[in-house]
């Protein structure tokens, strides 16, 4: 846990006075808790720590902080360890007071103040006691501790800090949205097109001029002129084009429901499978490892199973044959028939005739050796 106190940097007191300690047990809630600090107005929030060590005066490195004699003064570096940030306004701890050797009380309070005049904790010769402290510390994080009468040593476990916070309260949670209302339904059919208005009617056109008199044959074959073109008659005035009002649309119509899906196409045929590689040769068989109890692995052992009939040799052929004579290998075995076991009567390393039970039962064994 690390000790944050110094004896040189952090003024240690001795004082003979009488004072007061801000701490007061508390029945702590979330971090909606108010504090005011001891020195100023400022606002403080409470933050919870998993709870830790801070000081035991029993033990080193704090064995510095048991007080004696009578009504020492010293000073505790709180901020800056144990989870206790710097700009920490008061610490919350549980604190345990054992070991004292006369009836005593303990005050705490913030570093630079006046010792206050009550109490935190009242506490009986040789009797251990505790409870639940807030102390307001200094601007640099610091507390004093004052032991009243004879001798004590001091826990500090804290679970909890003030830190300043900006005045007015945290802002409440937002509540929930409420539900959206249904939408309307959609309206009716669209109304039909109004019918379109009547074409103006055309103006008149205006009468055409007179023919002009056709002027006399000039003499010696010359033509006589033309007579002037009488005169258009002016156009008369187009009648204005009507147009019929436009009918109101009507709303959507609902959309109709979709319709079923169609049967499933039928599925095409299987593939033919192809051909089955062909087959490895099958390799030689390994040998059985075979350890003794040693952990030593004994080479060149194998075992061999069967079944016979009480009183008939079996012959071993093959890779069953053991490489010695009879005392190659050894067997055990059961009567089949009669649930007894089995003796062997060994020839060879590659015969042996059960023995035992009786005559001419069946029998099952097994065979292990080199």
């Amino acid at each position: 846990m690390g000790e944050s106190r110094n004896r040189d940097v952090v003024a240690r007191h001795r004082r003979w006075a009488v004072g007061l300690a801000l701490a007061v047990p508390l029945t702590l809630a979330v971090s909606q808790s108010w504090v005011a600090h001891a020195t100023a107005p400022t606002q403080s929030a409470f933050t919870p720590i998993t709870p830790v060590r801070a000081l035991d005066s029993r033990f080193a490195p704090n064995q510095g902080m048991h007080l004696s004699p009578t009504h020492e003064v010293e000073t505790w570096q709180v901020s800056g360890a144990n989870g206790i940030p710097a700009g920490a306004t008061a610490i919350v701890f549980n604190l345990t007071v054992v070991g004292t050797n006369a009836t005593t009380f303990l005050r705490l309070w913030p570093d630079g103040t006046s010792e206050p005049g009550t109490s935190n904790i009242d506490v009986l010769p040789g009797k251990t006691t505790f409870t639940t402290v807030v102390v307001g510390l200094s601007g640099a994080g610091v507390i004093d501790i004052a032991n009243i009468a004879g001798s004590a040593d001091i826990i500090f476990d804290y679970f909890g800090y003030y830190a300043a916070v900006i005045p007015g309260g945290p802002t409440g949670p937002t509540g929930a949205t409420g539900p959206t209302g249904p939408t309307g339904p959609s309206g009716g059919p669209t109304g039909p097109t109004g019918a379109t208005g009547p074409a103006g009617a055309t103006g008149p056109v205006g009468p055409t001029g007179a023919t002009g008199a056709t002027g006399p044959t000039g003499a010696s074959g010359a033509i006589g002129a033309s007579g002037t073109a009488g005169v258009t008659g002016a156009t008369g005035a187009t009648g204005p084009t009507g147009t019929g009002s436009t009918g109101a649309t009507g709303a959507t119509g609902a959309t109709g429901a979709t319709g079923s899906t169609g049967p499933t196409g039928p599925t095409g045929p299987t593939g033919a499978t192809g051909a089955t590689g062909a087959t490895g040769a099958t390799g030689a068989t390994g040998a059985t490892a075979y350890t003794t109890i040693a952990g030593v692995t004994i080479a060149g052992e194998h075992e061999v199973f069967g079944t016979g009939t009480i009183g008939t040799a079996a012959t071993l052929t093959g890779s069953a044959v053991f490489s010695g004579g009879a005392g190659a290998y050894v067997c055990y075995g059961s009567d089949t028939t009669a649930s007894l076991a089995v003796i062997f009567t060994y020839a060879s390393g590659s015969s042996f005739t059960p023995t035992s039970g009786g005559a001419g039962d069946g029998v099952k064994f097994i065979c292990i050796g080199s």
